[in-house]
């Protein structure tokens, strides 16, 4: 019986890449009496995917999606991967982690399960009788059709191939099947390759089987209809071996004889794949790996050179090494590796692009100081924004928007600083494109700027989420440009086109365009006005008349107060007269000048104070900063850059190649020596994977990427490698190969294995996998230094509390707490010392630096100290399982195991805890760090004490003399007092009130440390517009492939990961620093909190609201970094709030009594919904309360939103999100209160 109801079943067929996009929109049915729920739910998810993946070839790769409205934190996706690799259980995980995320019903909801498959090319039985197909076949004489009845095109194809290549004399009877002798030939030739036909037909992993077998040969597979320039598959990159021609079309392989006469050309090109008519206007870069002549070798018998140690592709090859490549390139004898013979070359050394040096393969790299500055000569700048229409309506009941008006403003390098109309370089600065169609002519106009320009860099304000994106879908839909993106979802952080890079400004600084005047000083001048943008449609065109009605302007999108002020100022000039075409251009431009003005303020400030460039040398603000402190701050040999995969095995083997040789062991019971037991093996002073004395074995695990496996990589084998650039697949294959043969010329018993074989044992082979991954030395895997970077602790511990008697609710947060942290904090420097296991110090008062451990909370802890990942949710608990399970009950946990964290933390954050109670049980690792910090006695020391006293004296002094300055003297006390309490000296002269330069420095201090912990392995944004391309992408070992969106029939936007062993770190990133940062801003919080007690109500990040009481303990407060200041005091001395309410973290309201206005107020703020009029009518202090107090139906907030679809068009679509107070962090209880999961004093009423 099915347990779900499918609402809809839609299809989407890309033919050209061979994709279908499948989405399965269902309900899962009622749960009937007496079943179990998650059972029932499981079986309904099994069925929905069962169907979704039913037709499927097993070779096809298939992706999946899953989401629902309701869910705030979007879609949850599984990588691509082979259809028969898919499991239940991996799409199950997929689906439980984005319902635990979102904490919805999974029986009372509709979801959408998206399905996403692409067929890789395979050939089966006779050609479809498409007559397009079939009728070209028979036309061309280059083209021999195979006709069978059985699975055999392919094997049938290569034969009749191979016949034609060799002039074999019984070409005729094999192309007419004669006697059957083709069938036989190529039942021959699938037996001889050791080929197992599938029943659906042959791929590519058949293809490749072949390929092995036919090492004289070359197979190229042609898509059929794309004139030879979509290939398929190429065997090889020896590009003068035989070539077998085949043409592919809907799952049938036929024989190309003729290429110029397939495809219609005078001539076609192999390496490129290109036909042309005109040969000497065709020009290739086809080259030779040894010779490296044009084109390519024919691979004949190896002849070695004695002066260069290379081996050549027969007597041609070799004399033509001699003429020019001799002298330049060789091999060396003792490490095989092949390198240039005029520098000098160290085995076991590398060009370390880090350290930008040569040092040891193993070497430990440090973060650099950037020595560079900004660059202007030849630089334009372009600010721009777009008005647009949303009147045609989609068939899902979305409005597209379609520009209508773009107006931009250049500056470049000459008239950056000026005021002039007309600059004598780049011409008119402010231009108007009004029509139908601006993108275009816009980016005409951008395209042809780069042919003047060495950097064109365009800026619009919120471009990432609207702007930008109408220009990438002029260049996915009009174009054959492939931009570089970087990417976050849908949105464009940047986008580059050549010298021509696409930003936003609000990457920069995240105000809206409305408080930019403000934030940078920029004058009366700049003021953004209002629009009526939804009368912006074709009808009113050419309106000239009184101002349109108020709802045109869509006040009830506003937040309140300025709903209020919009609502004065259109009672003022409601009878002014509105003219559509000029205040359409004059609202625009307005826009635009503010842009441009705060932009180049910020950017003039940035190259003063930090001399840097913020738009040419960054992207972000995270990104700007981090290049300011690298460029001024950072001492040489400071910060370390932390190895991919950490320091537990020090030759970096990879976790997989520990695998196989364990296994080994355990297969040939013996004992070897390798990287994760010793330091090294080595053998007649060659380094080895592997090594077993008594037995005389050497073991060699190939990986795919790093040795250049022929199977894996056979495009681009040539091109210099992104992670060295003096080598190639090739070279690097070359020298696997020589070692190889050196180990066994000095009569070692060599085993290898490469890393796509083995990996396809692991899968196939239940054993092998199962004791791998219990092996000791791989089940406890390395400490991975990201497990210790927690976020700010959030959250709840009353859900409504109101006033008694004699109380009072505060308000408080800490002044400047990531700035406090950074300038006085204690930081890690350099590169740590590793203990595992029983070398981890017995007791760690002593030790800095991170530890993985399993710990023991106590039971009576109000607020627990150590933070655990959760649910998607950063937790703190006194027992694990409680945690895991959001036990609202009583915990009956009693045993370690059940209650028992296990995990990684900063040791700062673990010694708290043993102060409070915690056990320590057992000690995985630890990384022994030396630390640097600011000695306030000295007036030395500090990481990042330097920059942070930089940027608070220059925000302080842009903040202008307090009002009680009036006299020098009363200035100069200022000084002063300020140099005592914050060991900052600032200069008389520079105290004058400058808005921007604040806001700069604010920003600075706020938003420097987040780049040290940015993930590394970002996901990253291809187009690809060839269904090779596509089809390499999808087969690469080295990435994973998680989307494939249709743009059109043309064009894919495919979003992909790097795997683990493949990306390279980042010269920016050290995880270890961001952990410390956060880590001691979550303990100063804690200071507080284990003083208050259960007197807290709420606190977040570096806020606490609790209950004051007379006689007890109150938090002090101050103006200073690192102090407590009170939230409410802006609104005057006393104010202090009366009720208070929450739904969860980010989720809360309050009402004050403020002194000033002797007045109550209220303050709602809800994480995910914008309190704009028209929500905060629905969702507010009093709603909230009555919530919680009495629970009732959720409430339901429709909102029409702007939103991007993935094609990248802009659209108006209404959307509903739900509310409803959930706190999930704690265990509340009936009165409203809180204790954390696992104390002992847990009760139920």
């Amino acid at each position: 019986m099915e347990k779900f109801v499918i609402a809809k079943d839609f299809v989407r067929k890309v033919r050209r890449f061979n994709l279908t996009g499948r989405t399965l929109e269902f309900k899962i049915k009622p749960i009937p009496g007496g079943a179990e729920p998650v059972s029932w739910i499981r079986d309904a998810i099994n069925q929905v995917i069962a169907k979704g993946i039913e037709g499927l070839h097993p070779e096809d790769q298939v992706a999946f999606s899953f989401c629902c409205k309701q869910f705030s934190r979007g879609e949850g996706w599984l990588k691509f991967r082979a259809a028969r690799d898919v499991t239940y259980d991996d799409v199950w995980k997929v689906i439980s982690d984005i319902y635990q995320s979102n904490s919805s019903g999974l029986n009372t909801e509709t979801f959408c399960l998206g399905v996403t498959s692409v067929k890789m090319p395979a050939g089966r039985g006779k050609g479809r009788n498409y007559n397009s197909y079939n009728e070209e076949c028979a036309k061309r004489k280059g083209i021999i059709s195979i006709n069978n009845k059985d699975n055999m095109c392919l094997p049938r194809a290569l034969v009749v191939a191979i016949a034609f290549a060799t002039k074999d004399p019984e070409m005729v009877k094999i192309r007419k099947d004669t006697g059957k002798i083709q069938r036989d030939k190529a039942i021959e030739l699938t037996k001889n390759a050791a080929v197992t036909i599938p029943a659906a037909g042959c791929g590519i992993p058949e293809l490749q089987q072949f390929q092995r077998h036919l090492t004289g040969f070359k197979i190229v597979v042609y898509k059929y209809g794309t004139k030879g320039r979509d290939v398929i598959f190429k065997g090889t990159e020896e590009e003068e071996a035989p070539s077998l021609n085949l043409l592919y079309h809907e799952g049938h392989y036929n024989t190309v004889t003729s290429l110029t006469s397939a495809f219609l050309c005078q001539y076609y090109c192999e390496t490129c794949h290109i036909p042309y008519d005109h040969k000497e206007r065709h020009r290739c870069g086809g080259t030779c790996p040894g010779c490296r002549q044009s084109p390519a070798c024919s691979p004949a018998t190896n002849v070695t050179c004695d002066n260069c140690k290379r081996s050549f592709r027969g007597q041609t090859c070799y004399n033509n090494h001699l003429q020019s490549l001799c002298q330049k390139i060789r091999r060396c004898e003792e490490c095989f590796k092949v390198v240039q013979s005029d520098r000098k070359h160290t085995c076991g050394e590398i060009y370390c692009k880090i350290c930008r040096k040569h040092a040891s393969a193993d070497h430990l790299c440090y973060m650099q100081p950037d020595a560079g500055k900004p660059k202007a000569e030849d630089l334009l700048f372009c600010f721009y924004d777009l008005e647009t229409r949303q009147e045609k309506q989609l068939e899902d009941g979305s409005y597209l928007h379609e520009p209508n008006l773009c107006v931009f403003k250049q500056c470049c390098n000459t008239c950056l600083n000026t005021a002039v109309e007309i600059c004598k370089k780049c011409g008119v600065r402010l231009q108007v494109l009004r029509c139908n169609d601006p993108i275009s002519r816009f980016m005409e106009f951008i395209l042809g700027q780069r042919k003047i320009f060495k950097q064109v860099v365009v800026v619009a304000h919120n471009g990432q989420a609207f702007d930008h994106q109408f220009v990438l879908n002029y260049i996915l839909t009009a174009t054959d440009l492939k931009p570089d993106l970087i990417m976050r979802g849908t949105k464009i952080i940047m986008m580059s086109l050549g010298n021509v890079k696409f930003l936003d400004s609000l990457n920069y600084f995240p105000l809206s365009l409305s408080k930019l005047p403000r934030a940078f000083g920029l004058g009366a001048g700049f003021k953004k006005g209002y629009f009526p943008y939804l009368f912006n449609t074709t009808a009113n065109t050419n309106y000239v008349g009184p101002l349109p009605p108020v709802e045109y302007y869509d006040p009830d999108n506003m937040k309140e107060d300025d709903r209020i002020k919009f609502l004065e100022w259109y009672e003022q000039n409601k009878t002014d007269t509105f003219d559509m075409q000029k205040d359409l251009v004059a609202y625009c431009i307005s826009d635009v000048e503010i842009l441009t003005a705060a932009c180049l303020k910020f950017r003039q400030q940035m190259i003063e104070t930090g001399n840097v460039c913020p738009f040419t040398e960054a992207c972000t603000i995270a990104s700007t900063c981090n290049k300011v402190y690298r460029r001024n701050f950072l001492q040489p040999n400071t910060i370390g850059i932390i190895p991919k995969g950490g320091y537990r095995w020090r030759d970096n083997q990879s976790k997989v190649a520990i695998q196989w040789l364990v296994w080994m062991e355990k297969e040939q019971n013996i004992n070897i020596v390798c990287a994760a037991k010793q330091q090294e093996a080595r053998v007649a002073g060659v380094k080895v994977d592997g090594y077993c004395a008594e037995t005389n074995q050497v073991f060699e695990f190939h990986g795919c990427y790093y040795h250049g496996c022929p199977a894996c990589f056979k495009n681009g084998r040539d091109e210099p490698l992104r992670d060295d650039p003096t080598q190639t697949l090739n070279t690097r294959y070359e020298a696997t190969v020589a070692k190889t043969e050196r180990l066994r010329d000095l009569g070692h018993h060599l085993i290898q294995i490469w890393e796509c074989e083995f990996r396809r044992q692991l899968q196939q082979n239940a054993e092998i996998c199962s004791y791998v991954e219990n092996h000791p030395l791989l089940v406890n895997t390395p400490l991975n230094p990201r497990d210790a970077f927690f976020g700010g602790r959030t959250g709840n511990t009353y859900e409504y509390y109101k006033c008694k008697d004699g109380e009072k609710i505060k308000y408080v947060d800490v002044c400047s707490l990531y700035p406090w942290v950074c300038k006085y904090g204690k930081f890690p420097t350099g590169h740590p010392k590793v203990y595992v296991g029983e070398e981890c110090p017995p007791a760690i008062n002593n030790v800095e630096g991170l530890i993985k451990c399993k710990i023991l909370p106590p039971q009576n802890l109000y607020h627990p100290i150590l933070p655990a990942k959760m649910n998607n949710k950063l937790m703190f608990v006194l027992c694990r399982t409680c945690g895991e399970k959001m036990n609202q009950g009583k915990c009956h946990h009693h045993t370690e195991e059940e209650r028992a964290l296990t995990g990684t933390w900063v040791i700062d954050e673990v010694k708290k805890a043993l102060e409070m109670g915690y056990r320590m049980l057992k000690v995985h690792e630890v990384w022994s760090y030396e630390i640097d910090q600011f000695d306030k006695a000295t007036k030395k020391g500090g990481l990042f004490t330097s920059m942070m006293n930089k940027f608070v004296a220059v925000k302080q002094q842009a903040s202008g003399w307090p009002q009680h300055c009036r006299t020098d003297e009363e200035k100069n006390r200022y000084i002063e007092e300020f140099l005592e309490r914050e060991d900052v000296k600032l200069e008389f002269a520079e105290i004058v009130e400058n808005p921007g330069l604040r806001s700069l420095a604010k920003l600075i201090l706020n938003s420097f440390w987040g780049k040290l912990g940015q993930r590394e392995n970002q996901p990253k944004t291809a187009i690809v517009r060839t269904p090779a391309e596509f089809f390499n992408m999808l087969s690469n070992p080295a990435i994973c492939v998680t989307t494939a969106l249709p743009v059109n029939e043309d064009v894919l936007i495919v979003n992909y990961e790097h795997r683990d062993e493949s990306y390279d770190p980042l010269t920016t990133v050290n995880v270890t620093i961001a952990a410390y940062v956060t880590t001691q801003a979550r303990l100063k919080l804690y200071s507080y909190l284990e003083k208050l007690g259960d007197r807290v109500l709420y606190y977040d990040t570096d806020s606490v609201i609790y209950v004051s009481r007379e006689g007890e303990w109150d938090v002090p407060t101050g103006s200073c970094l690192g102090e407590m200041t009170d939230e409410l005091e802006g609104y005057g001395a006393g104010s202090h709030i009366k009720e208070f309410v929450s739904g969860g973290p980010k989720n809360y309201a309050y009402k004050f009594f403020a002194a000033k206005d002797n007045e109550e107020k209220v303050t709602c703020k809800v994480k995910g919904i914008s309190l704009n009029y028209a929500a905060s009518q629905l969702v507010n202090f009093d709603r909230i309360k009555e919530m919680i107090l009495s629970p009732t139906e959720p409430v339901y907030i429709a909102a029409k939103n702007i939103c991007r679809t993935k094609e990248h068009e802009v659209v108006t679509r209404e959307e509903t999100k739900i509310y409803k107070p959930l706190s999930t962090k704690r265990c509340f209880l009936d009165d409203h209160s809180s204790y954390p999961y696992g104390h002992k004093r847990c009760r139920t009423e």
